[in-house]
């Protein structure tokens, strides 16, 4: 029960919310890609709105605070807004807007391998593959190739999930990595006083 108290608490709250946020958009635009479209703006609006609050509020748990985190936020709430407020006209462009979203989600997941890199973490290449995956998903999305608007609602529902899936993967790499790397300096900590206590032993013998 302390292992998995342990591993919960080293997860990322603030990616976690993301990636269910994409998750049940990727859901709801699978299981209504033409015929509810405007529930889906809805819906999509209120958790994209709770989604932009509760990354608006974990900004300030950086220190110093992340710019660039802030600004995304603000435009994640204004998004949600407009889907709520004029889902007749935000439902033309909310493809575009989805797919804007998830090029900015595949930026920040390159930015966080870079970050990686420089640690000497071999998982910055999962992450930096992921990050292009998605980038492409986005620009897919945007420039909209399909012959039907359900099919496009299909693509972009399954793009969603398939990014919130790798967000979920990394975020428990970096939990589990962070957990081996406590572990492993405890137990080098050990080590260093059973080392200090055996030559302690044998000056007081001599």
């Amino acid at each position: 029960m302390k292992k998995l108290n342990n591993f919960l608490s080293r997860l990322d709250v603030q990616g976690i919310a993301v990636a269910l946020a994409m998750l049940i958009m990727g859901i709801l635009f699978i299981a209504f890609p033409e015929d509810s479209l405007r529930i889906v703006c809805y819906v999509s609006g209120a958790v994209i709105i709770l989604w932009g609050i509760v990354q608006f509020c974990l900004c300030f748990g950086h220190r110093p605070v992340r710019s660039y985190e802030v600004i995304l936020s603000c435009v994640i709430v204004a998004a949600g807004i407009l889907l709520i407020v004029a889902p007749n006209f935000i439902a033309e462009l909310i493809t575009v807007l989805l797919g804007i979203i998830l090029i900015v989600d595949s930026v920040l997941k390159i930015i966080e391998s870079g970050e990686l890199y420089k640690l000497n973490d071999k998982g910055w290449i999962f992450g930096a593959v992921i990050g292009g995956v998605c980038a492409v998903l986005g620009l897919v999305i945007i420039f909209n190739p399909f012959a039907t608007t359900r099919v496009l609602m299909v693509f972009v529902g399954i793009s969603m999930i398939l990014d919130a899936v790798c967000s979920l993967a990394v975020m428990i790499y970096a939990a589990v990595h962070a957990g081996k790397e406590e572990a492993k300096g405890r137990g080098d900590g050990k080590d260093d006083g059973k080392g200090d206590g055996k030559g302690g032993g044998n000056v007081i013998d001599i």
